[in-house]
């Protein structure tokens, strides 16, 4: 009888590791209850399912992945897929492949360690800029050239953020301005292309988000943060018509249309800091290219940038890695200051508890990807879980008044515990504020009748 094929990870937390696919199946994932623990923040708690298939076959199967899986570079979907020897599963930041039982160990495939003092921000394929690539209008070259760091260790990054920064004419070669710097205002409609990035970087730290879709339709996106959080996360996913559809009318606004090429505002060398975003397209007959710089961004091109950033963590589910450290601890004290608020006139108002739960799983869910959590973090943690206790608490005995009312055929008394109740619980998407609102339904229905009879 054949052996069944054996699965090795060669790259990851947990490179080296060799695994059979027994009979039940092996579960990867970022929980500790998985087969295949890997403390991976890229990882859904329950990522993937190795199954046998057969006699002398394993398959795989996404368990509805945030990121999802892929095989061979393919994202799998809902399906199973039949796993061969040689093919490469990539899950998180893991790769694994199919080796046949009993063959030799493959040397894992580590990442080397970061030369002291350098930074990788894997952003080589950005230095190709033009030397005759020209700085838009207005704009102060500066930005461009250096940007005074504090600390020397940087002077590398420096480098590599000015050559990120200039603009790849051969790439994203943007339409002639009309004389005063302003783009044409030509429909957008038939976006398919883009490029969208942006760069925060002071005297001791750079954070650097990108999305690209290419003319096929290939999303990619990366983000670095270094040196704080030293994250390179790498995501991508083929498009969908009908996602490319919706991506394209993203642009189908008439202040993007009118938007100037460039917007800046106080150099980064005077600053010592740059906040930077850029967005180009190809489409609609030719190129589009908007750069803001150390300046409040104009409405319109906000409203854009926030809706490819909407798009690409609703695709991706991403949503943190879209933020540095330090914006995420700033939205965690925003969200937790609002649990605080609400928790302290929890007898104030029904609903007040409920938002108190809801501000704070925010809060926490800022700091999932986040590592080493912040101070605090643990007394976060509590005030979550005493409020969620408390919430069950009066959840419990407003239902117990509930249900005697109904029992009793107190129609207009069920009708008063079960709106109290639904403040209670006020997220809707709580299957108890569902079953109570079933339940007033019902109630409100016999009580229209026992008016009607009247």
């Amino acid at each position: 009888m054949a052996k069944r094929p054996q699965i090795i990870i060669l790259s990851g937390e947990m490179a080296g590791k060799r695994f059979d696919v027994r009979e039940g199946g092996v579960r990867l994932g970022r929980s500790s209850s998985n087969d295949i623990h890997i403390p991976d923040e890229e990882l859904s708690r329950n990522h993937c399912l190795f199954e046998q298939d057969g006699a002398d076959a394993i398959r795989i199967v996404d368990l509805a992945s945030a990121n999802g899986t892929f095989v061979n570079g393919e994202q799998l979907g809902a399906d199973a897929a039949v796993l061969k020897v040689g093919d490469i599963i990539e899950a998180g930041r893991s790769v694994l492949r199919v080796v046949a039982e009993g063959a030799p160990d493959e040397t894992p495939e580590r990442t080397p360690a970061p030369t002291p003092g350098a930074i990788d921000l894997g952003l080589a394929g950005n230095q190709a800029a033009s030397a005759d690539a020209a700085p838009a209008p207005g704009r102060k070259s500066t930005a461009r050239s250096s940007i005074l760091w504090g600390v020397a260790a940087l002077v590398v990054v420096c480098a590599i953020a000015a050559m990120l920064l200039v603009p790849s004419a051969a790439t994203y070669a943007p339409r002639p301005a009309d004389g005063g710097g302003r783009m044409p205002a030509k429909a957008s409609g038939g976006v398919t292309e883009l490029r969208y990035e942006k760069i925060d970087a002071n005297s001791s730290h750079i954070f650097r988000f990108a999305m690209e879709v290419d003319g096929d339709g290939l999303m990619r996106v990366t983000c670095d943060d270094v040196p704080g959080e030293q994250r390179h996360i790498e995501k991508k996913k083929q498009l969908t018509k009908e996602e490319k559809a919706h991506l394209a009318k993203i642009f189908d606004d008439e202040g993007w249309l009118a938007l100037d090429r460039s917007y800046s505002g106080s150099s980064a060398m005077d600053e010592n800091r740059l906040e930077s975003y850029r967005i180009c397209t190809i489409g609609g007959g030719g190129a589009r290219e908007t750069c803001v710089e150390n300046t409040v961004e104009p409405e319109a091109f906000r409203r854009v940038r926030e809706a490819l950033e909407a798009f690409s963590r609703n695709e991706l589910g991403i949503w943190a890695l879209q933020y540095s450290r330090e914006e995420l601890l700033k939205l965690v004290k925003a969200s937790e200051d609002l649990g605080d608020s609400r928790w302290e006139e929890r007898d104030v108002r029904y609903g007040n508890i409920s938002d108190a739960v809801a501000a704070y799983r925010e809060a926490v869910f800022y700091l999932d990807t986040l590592e080493p959590k912040p101070d605090g973090y643990r007394a976060l943690k509590e005030k979550l879980e005493t409020a969620v206790a408390e919430l069950d608490r009066r959840y419990r005995d407003q239902r117990f008044a509930a249900d005697r009312a109904i029992n009793l055929s107190d129609w207009d008394a069920a009708r008063r515990e079960l709106r109290t109740l639904l403040d209670i619980v006020a997220d809707t998407d709580d299957p108890r504020h569902t079953e109570a609102k079933a339940k007033l339904v019902d109630v409100e229905k016999r009580l229209s009748r026992k008016k009607g009879r009247n």
